[in-house]
């Protein structure tokens, strides 16, 4: 295939991608289970009547009784009403079908959220993952940021991380939807540094799980007056690894980062 050719088919298929997400945009909403329908019949003041679409997706009218509705258009709701009082009852009948009001279609965040619930769907029907955690009151300071998962009401889950939702308006959270946030699996976690520090004793990891042990010793108040910062030692699980603290401050050598019930321990200073 040459360069030309190659260029039409491709036009060609970029033109067939944005026309079908124009048409995905620009969809026509249909009836559901719990919109409330009012029916006139020009001339027929006696078939005027108000509806709500049932559970099975059925409305009743009278004469012709329960029309299955639900998923269509009401251009085509009209028309199917029309055919049938036209089939046996009216001649080339005038009718009209409005939306009284809507059904209250709902999503839930719950989780790590400040202020978790079930949220009543915008007016348009949609609203991205991002919005979604905001209408939540946004993440709480425990939550992890990289496992926001949203299971469809029709099955299937995805897992995704903050800065993909909010850099993605294409993650859609749909009616009955459903978002859980977890929390941090650093919740609650701790190490420990004793020795020659001015608060000895457990330290709160973040909930990020980043903690180096400068940073915690810190967190400890600090080396005493009698601290040897040449030799501090970490405790992983009976593996006990010694660093030189002031070569690594000093150099700016890489960050040595703890774990969950690591134990830190700084000498004391033999003049």
């Amino acid at each position: 295939m040459n360069r030309l050719s190659s260029f039409f088919a491709f036009f060609a298929l970029s033109v067939a991608f944005l026309s079908s997400v124009g048409t995905a945009q620009n969809a026509v909403p249909v009836l559901k289970a719990d919109d409330v329908v009012r029916l006139e019949v020009f001339g027929e003041e006696d078939l005027t009547t108000v509806t709500k679409v049932m559970k099975s997706g059925e409305a009743v009218f009278p004469l012709i009784g329960a029309v299955d509705v639900a998923g269509v258009t009401l251009e085509d709701t009209i028309e199917k009403v029309r055919k049938l009082y036209d089939a046996k009852y009216l001649v080339d009948p005038k009718v009209r079908i409005t939306v009284e009001e809507y059904a209250t279609q709902f999503f839930s965040v719950i989780g790590a959220v400040n202020a978790p619930g079930q949220f009543p769907m915008p007016p348009a029907g949609r609203i991205d993952l991002s919005a979604a955690l905001a209408t939540a009151g946004g993440l709480a300071e425990n939550a992890d940021k990289n496992r926001i998962m949203l299971t469809r009401a029709g099955g299937g889950s995805t897992t995704y991380s903050r800065a993909q939702a909010e850099n993605s308006s294409a993650i859609q959270v749909r009616p009955g939807d459903r978002v859980v946030v977890s929390q941090s699996a650093y919740v609650g976690k701790t190490i420990t540094v004793l020795g020659q520090v001015r608060k000895p004793g457990p330290q709160p990891l973040p909930v990020d799980g980043r903690l180096d042990v400068v940073s915690a010793i810190a967190q400890a108040g600090g080396f005493t007056e009698l601290a040897n910062p040449k030799k501090v030692s970490v405790n992983r699980r009976g593996r006990v690894t010694t660093l030189n603290l002031r070569e690594m401050t000093e150099t700016g050598k890489d960050r040595y980062y703890l774990e969950p019930d690591d134990i830190i321990t700084v000498a004391e200073r033999f003049f």
